[in-house]
């Protein structure tokens, strides 16, 4: 009889794909997953270290949890990613009643770990392995979509991230096996993958040299029957001509390119170590634009890091405003272990920051709105994803750009791209009508 497994997953994409990989190596000795946390044998937090919030939120989880634990002692309750790597020992000080802490990079040995609970009172991993083929043993929720890891760690040493500390230094995976999990994938049904990263665009092989993420994303774009390939997340320093001559230049390569600003002033982006002017990042923005009309950017914001004066606030309004994004993620500025902003001076009060963050998010609704409207008559390629529960008889998918859509349609049109005209328009997302 199969035990069950149930994992609450934080954070970026590529928490999500780690999640997918658990999921396929534990089927394999015995578990499988369920939604339900009081039936689960096994319950893994897959955790998020990039803001304080998230990390807030795993302890809280961990506090509810603690009662069901102490209902069934022979529960296992593990802690993974990147608080795990983070925090290590200190995740059993705080909640004793966990039994398992592991790593980023230590997804293999998951049950090797889960084993050797029969014989320990608790299990802790946090060494790095070799990379490993991770096409095999993945559980994928969705059949014609798919994350591909390409790289992992990042380099950069942002002044505000722990990314360094939490996934290590950049490695390149080989790119024949990239490609070869990716024919793999098109052969399962699969139409649309999504290359993920801290830093895709870093992505690097001695196998195609210097140019090696424009290559990479060439040899994907000739595979047949792969439809759509996008990539999260690039950084702007490395936005080259090259890749934005690529991409205009691969059918496949969809239209959207989420390229993080981070803050509009030149004094704050030097404080965070971000390598860059806003003159160079407004001059992608431009290029990208003149190579591929129409395409959607996207970015994240940080507001309050230390030393954020007021007119440095206003030139990241000011940013949102000349660049007119077609969504943003935006976020008040936290303190992280090992990065090096917390010991700056200048740190901003928290009024500060929520005042800050909410006239963001105020400005950046307003364009959302406008930018959603000028689509409205037209119409677009979307590929449905899910049935919307909200609404009867009505599916939700992206068009190539990633602009959520919203329309009539029945179960049958799942993993099929269809024509929709846009009808309405919303902040957030658009309602469209499917063009028979």
């Amino acid at each position: 009889m199969m035990k069950k497994v149930h994992i609450i997953t934080y954070g970026c994409q590529m928490n999500e794909h780690d999640t997918e990989q658990m999921v396929g190596v534990l089927h394999t000795v015995g578990y499988k997953l369920t939604e339900t946390l009081e039936e689960a044998d096994l319950i893994l937090l897959n955790t998020c270290s990039i803001r304080e919030k998230a990390e807030h939120k795993l302890y809280s989880q961990l506090g509810k949890l603690r009662p069901l634990k102490q209902q069934r002692p022979d529960l296992i309750l593990g802690v993974c990613g990147c608080v795990a790597q983070q925090e290590k020992e200190q995740i059993f000080k705080r909640a004793p009643y966990v039994d398992l802490v592991m790593g980023t990079n230590a997804i293999p040995k998951l049950p090797m770990l889960l084993e050797s609970l029969d014989y320990l009172p608790r299990a802790l991993e946090l060494s790095e392995i070799e990379w490993e083929d991770e096409s095999r043993n993945i559980f994928r929720e969705c059949r014609f979509k798919a994350f591909i890891t390409i790289i992992r760690g990042c380099n950069n040493f942002c002044s505000y991230c722990v990314v360094p500390y939490t996934r290590g230094r950049e490695k390149s995976r080989p790119s024949a096996e990239i490609v070869a999990e990716a024919r793999h994938l098109v052969e399962d049904g699969v139409l649309e993958i999504t290359l993920l990263g801290q830093n895709v665009s870093s992505y690097r092989d001695s196998s195609y040299g210097a140019s090696s993420f424009p290559r990479l994303l060439q040899a994907l774009n000739a595979i047949e029957g792969l439809e759509r390939i996008r990539f999260i997340t690039a950084h702007p320093k490395d936005l080259t001509d090259e890749l934005i001559t690529t991409m205009a230049e691969l059918p496949k390569v969809c239209e959207h390119f989420h390229l993080p600003i981070q803050a509009g002033s030149n004094h704050v982006l030097h404080l965070m170590n971000r390598k860059y002017s806003r003159e160079w990042y407004l001059d992608r923005v431009h290029r990208l634009r003149a190579a591929m009309p129409g395409i959607a950017i996207t970015t994240d914001i940080i507001v309050g890091f230390p030393g954020e004066r007021e007119q440095d606030f206003q030139q990241t309004l000011s940013i949102l405003e000349e660049v007119r994004y077609d969504s943003i993620f935006a976020f008040n500025y936290s303190i992280r272990p090992n990065a090096k902003a917390g010991d700056f001076p200048g740190q901003i009060p928290d009024e500060v920051k929520n005042t800050r963050l909410q006239q963001v998010l105020d400005l950046q609704k307003q364009i959302n709105l406008e930018k959603n409207s000028e689509l409205v008559g037209k119409t677009y390629e979307v590929l449905p994803e899910m049935i919307n529960r909200r609404f009867p008889e009505t599916l939700t998918g992206r068009t190539r750009t990633n602009h959520v859509v919203t329309f009539k349609g029945d179960e049958s049109l799942l993993g099929r791209l269809v024509p929709v005209k846009i009808t309405e328009a919303h902040p957030f997302r658009l309602t469209g009508q499917l063009i028979a």
